[in-house]
């Protein structure tokens, strides 16, 4: 239904006191056509794997850099800072890999 359409039929409404039907609420968190197993309109959850928490995640991120900066250094980057930097570009791959797997 359009606006213009709808809108007439509020006035319409008002004019003869009656009130315009809402579509009935559906429940918090719910999308329409995400229906879970049971079909009772709750969305669907993945099984929860093994770094879900955000506490793992930072460990994660932590390592990777941590990890990062190490084989660097044993390749033979020129100093501590081109390591560091190596770190960081690990770093930021593995929370793009994070952000986008969710």
């Amino acid at each position: 239904m359009s606006r213009r359409s709808r809108r007439r039929a509020e006035d319409a409404g008002r004019r003869t006191g009656a009130r315009p039907e809402r579509p009935p609420k559906r429940p918090r968190g719910a999308r329409p056509g995400r229906e879970g197993p049971t079909g009772d309109g709750t969305p669907e959850r993945r099984p929860a794997g093994p770094a879900t928490s955000l506490g793992a995640q930072l460990v994660l991120l932590a390592a990777v850099f941590a990890l990062a900066v190490l084989v660097a250094e044993l390749v033979g980057a020129a100093n501590l800072g081109v390591a560091f930097g190596v770190g960081q570009i690990a770093f930021a791959i593995a929370l793009v890999y994070l952000l986008v797997r969710r």
